[in-house]
């Protein structure tokens, strides 16, 4: 089977990965893939690739917005012109890439992206004026196939797309799988960890408070792709048991798992969070928000880790998870997100959607 993937390259984030894990397990499965990159790649998939030129901005503030809007229609003929050959389409970005496969194909959903901006981490839309223009401008996906990276997304999809307009065709549940390489538990240190992009909204002020409270050691790592990664280096570096390891190569990131005794994730509303599930695959006690797909999905809410509501409650939670938490159990919990696993998912869901409706 002919295989084509739509994606934007601007950079590698959790979406990218899936794509890559997607194409990997696609070709051990024996099809042909090709990736149809739209806009300018920033980053190289390694694959064999096509790119298609497009006026359009990976981000949503309202002068990109308005730009993405204009371009639309015309990307969406463009695009149906390069996906003729293909017998399967995969468009893993469908808030900025704007084509339905209908019967040919699915859409992934990394979260509510259509309105991710605008929602809380419960559904709650917060600007329903701008709720109404998008709805109309994705009103385009109304019957598509749709795929969903966590059961947390599935049921946010559950809840609003009707509300824009859009009704599901079939549905479905491939999450990522993790993307370390332990075997057994590594002997650990007396150090927590958190892995993220170097930005303000992914928690890292409530870090600051949380490392105040406690004597432990604190590593940061992190990606510097954000205007505002600069700032927050510096003001991170301010306090004694922050360490900062910004850009850290793959190698570095499994090290820094290995040694960690406890991973705490920060972002309240994560659509999964890959980084939680590598914690769960070296062996590493997670503690997350009591919102979002590492709570729902990774954890089974308090299963395999622990979870907070506020943060005042995380410094306790970290002097105490090796006596609430058998790290033992976590580490066999990673078999349910192995690679393995991930392909004979795709592989049923491939045999399944072959099939008539």
């Amino acid at each position: 089977m002919r295989v084509c993937i739509l994606e934007e390259f601007t950079r590698m984030g959790g979406g990218q990965v899936y794509a890559l894990q997607l194409s990997r397990a696609l070709r051990e499965l024996g099809h042909g893939v090709r990736f149809i990159v739209v806009g300018n790649a920033r980053v190289s998939p390694n694959e064999d690739y096509t790119v298609v030129k497009a006026r359009f901005r990976a981000s949503y503030d309202p002068p990109s917005l308005f730009i993405d809007y204009l371009s639309f229609r015309k990307l969406m003929r463009e695009l149906n012109h390069h996906v003729d050959n293909c017998d399967l389409v995969i468009n893993n970005h469908p808030n900025f890439i704007p084509l339905n496969p209908g019967g040919r194909g699915f859409i992934v959903m990394h979260g509510l992206s259509f309105v991710d901006f605008i929602i809380d981490e419960w559904g709650n839309v917060k600007n329903e004026a701008l709720f109404w223009f998008l709805s109309r401008n994705y009103r385009l996906y109304d019957g598509a196939n749709y795929v969903y990276n966590s059961r947390y997304t599935m049921n946010l999809a559950r809840r609003l797309l009707p509300r824009m307009g859009i009704n599901a065709g079939r549905e479905y549940i491939l999450s990522p799988h993790y993307t370390v390489n332990i075997e057994k538990i590594p002997e650990k240190e007396d150090y927590v960890l958190t892995l993220g992009r170097l930005e303000w909204n992914k928690g890292l002020r409530e870090l600051m408070h949380i490392a105040r409270e406690i004597r432990r050691r604190i590593i940061v790592a992190g990606k510097t792709d954000a205007r505002e990664s600069k700032e927050v280096i510096r003001r991170l570096s301010t306090i004694s048991n922050i360490e900062v390891m910004p850009d850290v190569d793959e190698r570095t990131k499994e090290e820094l798992y290995k040694g960690a005794s406890i991973y705490l994730h920060l972002n309240r509303k994560e659509n999964f969070g890959i980084a939680v599930l590598d914690a769960v695959a070296s062996g590493t006690i997670p503690i997350t928000p009591r919102s979002g797909a590492p709570w729902t999905d990774i954890l089974e809410e308090g299963r395999y880790g622990l979870g907070y509501t506020g943060i005042d409650e995380v410094p306790k939670l970290i002097e105490k998870a090796e006596e609430l938490i058998n790290r033992e159990e976590v580490f066999k919990s990673r078999i349910r997100y192995s690679p393995g696993n991930f392909r004979e998912r795709l592989r049923g869901l491939i045999k399944d959607f072959e099939e008539p409706s």
